[in-house]
């Protein structure tokens, strides 16, 4: 028994023992959950009898992820209805067994159907593919979740029973059988996601380019939202705090995009098309143009710190100092990606001179933010030091 259930366990004895008065059973909960069960196993059935064949995967999916997502809002439902004081029977804990056993079997049932997705590459076209892919992933999702809120719903009936003592033999089994099954399930759901995304390895490399996209549109709005703030002496502190959160975001999609690429480089080749190199391009002149935007803040801030507090001027000078670091660390990050995914090109042949001409764009946009970062930075530390602030 894990020392946070015991000490839920001791501290509800302690309220018992202090006069806890009992409240009646929830007679029905037995059998909202032989409900929740029986709709566990018709998902089993329907996952079972979803046939790999192009035109029909999809619509099978997707009716799979809805009875999914039925299940963990029923779940979800009944863990809301709990209420304490609360009897527990053994066919309570019995249903709760049945839970858990029929959670491990959807995540196992979900694995077999994951090992036989790389045949519909065969049969099937690229849409259907990938929204298949898609459905998979979110229902494996689900499956986790459904795990998850059945944790949770276990542990709410432990805390709220009012009834440990005759029932202690009972919920030791139940919590021994949640601590296995609920770890298998964790194991299956993981290697679900591995053998989807082994399928997605072998795909266009349209999602790199979608999700490079993505930084480069995140990254504009951010530009936009830099260059539109305007700084007055008396708060220009915040106004550059605020800005510095909003690159500490942006910088955390970029970071976890590198490590995504960092992980998949390991066993994955992808084929690059054009898009991906017109999408590196822009992201190197997104950064361009953050660093535009810092450029503007120093023209800025100059004008204003004779206006400006001692506090507020430092305050302004360290979150400039970590502004320019941010975009630094973000534009390194970029290179490497960029690095990385040429790397795993297996048709460099073929593109090498969309390789050549997008590198050299790269390290060229790149050293100018670097230039530019480099120079905020010596002013910065000059207006610390002019100012002795």
């Amino acid at each position: 028994m894990s020392a946070l259930r015991l000490h839920r366990i001791l501290a509800f004895l302690l309220l018992v023992s202090v006069g806890l008065a009992h409240g009646p059973a929830r007679a029905d909960l037995a059998a909202d959950l032989q409900a929740l069960n029986g709709g566990a196993i018709a998902l089993n059935n329907q996952l079972a009898m979803v046939n790999l064949a192009a035109g029909v995967t999809c619509p099978a999916l997707l009716e799979a992820n809805q009875s999914a997502r039925d299940l963990v809002n029923g779940i979800t439902a009944i863990n809301a209805g709990l209420a304490a004081p609360l009897s527990v029977d053994a066919a309570t804990m019995e249903a709760l067994d049945d839970l858990f056993d029929n959670g491990l079997a959807l995540a196992n049932e979900a694995l077999l159907l994951s090992l036989r997705l790389d045949h519909l590459g065969a049969v099937g076209d690229d849409i259907t593919l990938v929204i298949s892919i898609a459905a998979m992933l979110q229902l494996s999702n689900d499956i986790g979740t459904m795990a998850d809120r059945i944790g949770e719903m276990a542990d709410n009936i432990l805390v709220m029973a009012d009834n440990i003592g005759e029932m202690a033999d009972r919920i030791l089994v139940t919590q021994d059988l949640q601590s296995r099954n609920v770890a298998l399930t964790m194991d299956s759901i993981l290697q679900t996601r591995n053998n989807i995304l082994a399928v997605v390895s072998v795909m266009e490399d349209a999602s790199y380019a979608a999700e490079l996209s993505q930084l480069v549109m995140e990254g504009g709005r951010l530009s936009v939202r830099m260059r539109a703030v305007m700084f007055r002496p008396w708060r220009m502190d915040r106004q550059l705090r605020s800005i510095v959160d909003d690159v500490q975001d942006f910088q955390a999609d970029v970071i976890s995009l590198r490590h995504a690429i960092n992980a998949a480089a390991k066993d994955n080749q992808v084929h690059l098309g054009p898009r991906v190199f017109m999408e590196l391009g822009s992201l190197s002149l997104m950064m361009q143009s953050l660093t535009t935007a810092l450029d503007g803040y120093v023209i800025a801030i100059n004008g204003l710190a004779p206006m400006t507090s001692d506090p507020t001027l430092a305050r302004s000078m360290d979150s400039i100092l970590e502004l320019s670091a941010d975009i630094g660390l973000m534009a390194n990050r970029i290179l490497e990606m960029s690095g990385q995914i040429l790397a795993m090109a297996d048709n460099i042949g073929t593109q090498a001179d969309l390789i050549l001409d997008t590198q050299q764009a790269m390290n060229m946009n790149i050293a100018a933010s670097q230039a530019s970062i480099l120079a905020a930075q010596e002013w910065a530390v000059g207006i610390i030091e002019a100012r002795d602030l």
